[in-house]
């Protein structure tokens, strides 16, 4: 469904650190692409200096949903839901304010820092500036209308999964692939080729574009469908990337493992903790076990491997 000349809802809500991950999980649920923004407060010298997060003050979680009838049953759907969570105590209220489909992106840049992730991987928004050091993987990034900044836990997860892996001269599927954050990953961490699906045409924009940014537009197709339809039947890969969440995975988990080729892993993140079993026991059906496994509180990631 095209999104052209939409008005968009941001919602966002305060939370304290012991609520943020279910707030987090409520408006990935139901905001565009299932993206959130997680605004964690910070405080510093006048001069610049000292840079820290300030625990006193609440994080702020943002979406956006369209301004239109769906988005009207989204919005109330998140409100009822907040209304249980502030029963535990630790929520505030939500506000909403518009914005244009035009100033999408710019809506988003103020909650965007350098993110230095992992041992050696370094997110730049392109409107940030940064001066790189001996050994970093570099990701330069504008998100767009895509999701995946490296500030969420399973973003974040899903690039220490992948230094622990060898991608030398191997093939990559990234599915649901976002803003691209993970396709150009793998590259840097030495991959032939990365094949990037993602099935929303805006989000695929945005991917193309970060693709062209960190100049990989050979090395990473970009192949707006389903995984289901959008791959040529034959089409097997030694690493397969699927930062999604708990429901898509358990949904898809026929389509991801047929992909993968004899030896091949999984990185499968956007877990929520008590739905871990269920994504495990979707695998498992398919003779994949995990080979590694993290966590950020509620957040799972999982490296699968073929059983035996």
């Amino acid at each position: 469904m095209s999104t052209s000349g939409t008005t968009w809802v941001e919602l966002s809500v305060p939370a304290n650190a012991e609520s943020v991950e279910a707030v987090s999980e409520l408006l990935g649920r139901y905001g565009y692409n299932n993206g959130v923004v997680i605004e964690e407060p910070f405080r510093q010298d006048e001069d610049g200096e000292n840079f820290e997060i300030d625990p006193t003050r609440p994080v702020i979680v943002r979406t956006f949903v369209a301004d239109d009838e769906h988005g009207a049953q989204q919005r109330t759907a998140i409100e009822q839901g907040l209304g249980f969570l502030r029963q535990i105590g630790g929520v505030g209220d939500l506000s909403a304010s518009t914005t244009e489909e035009e100033d999408w992106a710019n809506s988003w840049k103020q909650h965007f820092q350098v993110l230095r992730l992992g041992r050696r991987f370094v997110v730049r928004p392109t409107w940030r500036a940064y001066e790189a050091k001996p050994g970093d993987l570099v990701i330069h990034l504008d998100p767009g209308m895509a999701f995946g900044t490296g500030s969420h836990p399973s973003t974040e997860m899903c690039l220490h999964l992948m230094e622990g892996l060898d991608f030398g001269g191997k093939s990559v599927l990234d599915v649901g692939a976002g803003s691209g954050i993970l396709s150009v990953g793998a590259m840097l961490m030495g991959a032939s080729s990365v094949d990037a699906v993602e099935i929303d045409q805006y989000a695929a924009k945005a991917l193309a574009s970060n693709v062209e940014l960190n100049d990989m537009s050979l090395q990473i197709p970009v192949i707006v469908g389903d995984i289901a339809t959008a791959l040529p039947q034959e089409s097997r890969y030694e690493v397969v990337l699927a930062n999604l969440i708990a429901r898509i995975l358990v949904e898809n988990a026929g389509n991801i493992t047929s992909r993968v080729a004899d030896g091949g892993v999984i990185v499968a993140s956007g877990i929520i903790e008590e739905r871990e079993e269920l994504v495990l026991n979707a695998y498992r059906e398919y003779g994949f076990t995990i080979g590694e496994r993290k966590q950020s509180k509620d957040w799972i990631a999982l490296t699968l491997v073929r059983s035996g």
